[in-house]
């Protein structure tokens, strides 16, 4: 028989043996429980050879001891699945504390002496057959899966992410997604008999990490895991204390984890960025490609006014201009010089100034990752400072842009290298850049990709993270910021994806990842209520196909500002589809009749009135906490229903707005 030591918080009861390898997962007065030998941590080694060696709490044997609110589970040496034994002392921290709400916070200490690179702890690691309700199919996964989503019965959904064994999907079928980018905050957890289970990892450091849930393999009893991936990287002869994280269990939905991982950060580290004037009101813009990636020429500086009144016609008063330097777009990276051809240095500048006269803005585009590897840049610079995978090789992208022809479309065309944000030269050249792109006079200067990117982490040593590869995030906040003072306090800073980390770095984000565009389990919510500052676009609508009213209402509701990217920024502009762009008149004109809610406003979610199925709604307040509903019918025939007292018409694919009166 085990004894146990015990800590509680809230309803949520944690339960060690004595010797750490058992634990008891309870709750009071329901029915959350976990098998017998569940694990409440995991690790994995790396010898150079043997990748990949799991070892598992249950497995372990160690010492428990509890010090008032905190118990502390020490383990001489740690064990692999095959048996092997490593020289690695390990001490797990588990304490009663609040953090909004009564919750478990739990980190770790690692001191290696073994043979072998301690690369990964799984800490959280909560495995459980039930949560509040043992009606599972009714529970609801939040996963932070870019802004969000929200996935019902995990339990049955969770299975497609399979990978038919090209990972070990006889121990766990996992659901995996990376912090910082593409999850744009570093919590999830489960909606579950009028509770939230909430799992996060509270480090203000922002170290990458995998946000994890999984399943039991096929054929097998039910289980769920959530998990956090804490990639420590622990070195031979190397101590090191991962991140904490934080568990929770409280009655309510989802908002109870957007409270604590809100309330967190907002006490730590987030702030809220002064930007120009003019961002906050931004409605959007038209992106526009001039020379594309293969080297046809849509449009030249010369043509920027007359896009620019096209687009004010509708409603949207910036251009944000894509491939305007002599080389082409996605090509020459990172060397950006006015074309010749599309009007030289001096017809740029009058472009600009003639669209800035009239009333409009001007983004100017330069990539603050990529590295052609074609370039002399590259050859002399790019190839040390660029990110390096665990063989130490580079990381490559290829891209597959083309016209007509089938050749680029089936074997792409460029190929770039990544750069490490921790690197001297790497910082040198993005303010470089900017200073060219401030030359000619624009209002916004705009560096794609820094604001996420492909999470990688980078494994060579002789840059300024070292060792600790995980932590990329710390230098990219100091470019981040070498931009903004570059930009001064008149001049807007803005760059694709928005992660929390690096939104108080950022003016505005051209929106990339999932929820900042229509999806069925898309729930841009969690990060909306959480981080209601950031202005962000949408994405991925490039012209009238049949359901382009839907993908508009969904940017309407969610406030995003609408990225009018006709034909992916090539050949067209918005007035070449009048219905398209009616219709985005139309909802920047609802928008303005309300922009003190849209534009000076905030995302909330406070009222949660019954409607009809397929009615969306969100919520808006204003500086005097006045609440708007916007109301979105997302169904194909005509709906009515009472909302504050008031009879709602709408028509199929129809938004309103509703001040609320409760």
């Amino acid at each position: 028989m085990y004894q146990y030591e015990t800590l509680e918080a809230g309803k949520l009861q944690l339960q060690i043996s004595g010797d750490g390898s058992r634990i008891i997962w309870s709750a009071r007065e329901l029915p959350l429980e976990n098998r017998e030998q569940a694990d409440f941590w995991r690790c994995h080694m790396d010898d150079g050879y043997y990748r990949s060696m799991t070892i598992r709490s249950s497995k372990q044997k160690g010492t428990a001891e509890k010090f008032k609110d905190e118990i502390i589970i020490s383990y001489p040496q740690l064990t692999g699945d095959d048996g092997r034994v490593f020289d690695v002392k390990l001490k797990i921290h588990i304490k009663a504390a609040v953090h909004t709400y009564e919750s478990l916070e739990m980190w770790a200490e690692a001191e290696n002496q073994s043979g072998a690179r301690l690369n990964e702890l799984q800490l959280p690691f909560v495995e459980l057959s039930s949560i509040a309700s043992l009606e599972r199919e009714k529970d609801i996964y939040y996963k932070m899966n870019g802004l969000g989503e929200k996935i019902i019965n995990p339990w049955e959904t969770l299975k497609k992410s399979h990978s038919e064994y090209m990972a070990a999907d006889y121990n766990e079928i996992w659901n995996v997604v990376q912090y910082p980018c593409d999850a744009a905050m570093c919590w999830s957890g489960v909606e579950s008999g009028g509770h939230f289970l909430y799992v996060g990892r509270h480090d203000n450091q922002f170290r990458s990490a995998t946000l994890a849930a999984g399943l039991n393999p096929r054929g097998s009893g039910k289980r769920m895991i959530l998990s956090i991936s804490n990639y420590m990287l622990v070195q031979p002869g190397e101590r090191l204390e991962s991140a904490h994280s934080v568990i929770s269990l409280n009655e309510g939905d989802w908002r109870t984890g957007s409270d604590i991982y809100g309330n967190w950060a907002r006490g730590n580290w987030y702030s809220v960025p002064e930007k120009p004037e003019w961002v906050q009101d931004m409605p959007g813009w038209q992106r526009i490609i001039l020379r594309h990636q293969y080297g046809e020429v849509f449009f030249r500086y010369g043509d920027l006014p007359r896009i620019y009144e096209e687009g004010m016609k509708y409603g949207l008063n910036t251009l944000l201009v894509f491939g305007w330097w002599k080389g082409r777009f996605d090509n020459g990276y990172p060397r950006y010089e006015a074309d010749p051809e599309l009007g030289g240095e001096q017809g740029l500048k009058d472009a600009i100034a003639q669209v800035r006269q009239m009333g409009g803005h001007v983004a100017l585009y330069t990539n603050g990752v990529l590295i052609d590897i074609t370039t002399d840049y590259y050859q002399e610079t790019g190839r040390e400072i660029c990110r390096k995978d665990i063989d130490l090789n580079e990381y490559r992208e290829h891209y597959q842009f083309s016209n007509d022809g089938m050749l680029l479309r089936s074997y792409g065309y460029k190929s770039f290298v990544s750069a490490c944000q921790a690197t001297e030269q790497w910082q040198e050249k993005l303010l470089e850049n900017g200073r060219t792109k401030l030359s000619f006079g624009p209002d916004s200067i705009f560096y794609d990709q820094m604001g996420g990117h492909l999470p990688k982490i980078c494994f060579d040593e002789t840059h300024k993270h070292g060792k600790r590869g995980d932590t990329e995030a710390k230098w990219r906040i100091e470019n981040m910021d070498a931009i903004v003072r570059l930009c001064g306090p008149e001049v807007a800073y803005g760059t694709e994806q928005c992660v929390d980390a690096f939104a108080p770095h950022v003016h505005y984000h051209h929106g990339c990842q999932y929820g900042n565009f229509y999806g069925e389990t898309a729930f841009p919510d969690m990060f909306l209520r959480t981080f209601p500052e950031p202005i962000m676009s949408d994405r991925f609508l490039h012209d009238d196909r049949e359901d382009f009213k839907r993908i508009l209402n969904y940017s309407f509701a969610y406030g995003f500002r609408f990225d009018v990217s006709i034909y992916r920024g090539r050949k067209s502009i918005i007035s070449d589809l009048p219905d398209y762009a009616a219709y985005v008149k139309k909802l920047l004109e609802l928008k303005k009749m309300y922009r003190d809610f849209f534009y000076r406003g905030r995302f909330v979610c406070r009222h949660t009135p019954v409607l009809p199925e397929k009615v969306r709604m969100t919520q808006y307040e204003n500086a005097d906490r006045q609440i708007l509903l916007v109301l979105w019918n997302d169904s194909d025939i005509p709906a009515e229903f009472t909302v504050c007292g008031q009879t709602v018409k709408l028509a199929s694919q129809a938004v309103t707005c509703l001040p609320w009166k409760g």
